[in-house]
């Protein structure tokens, strides 16, 4: 499973903010450009993916119910 999120930076090019995750990059961006026009002092965004396997999700998921 791929998953998305932006990265709001700072000048120096530095993460400073995590947004939510999302289910593709277009989105991500659409939520940093959201955010950047609310919060002047932010200077760029990154867009990053991260991939997560099924073992991990359901690792997850057993966790959430005590297993």
């Amino acid at each position: 499973m791929q998953l998305y999120y932006a990265m709001i930076t700072d000048h120096k090019g530095v993460e400073v903010l995590r947004l939510k995750y999302t289910a593709t990059a277009k989105h991500s961006a659409f939520l940093a450009n959201k955010y950047m026009e609310s919060c002047p002092p932010a200077q760029g965004f990154k867009i990053r993916k991260l991939i997560i396997d099924a073992s991990t999700i359901a690792d997850i998921f057993n966790a959430e119910r005590g297993y």
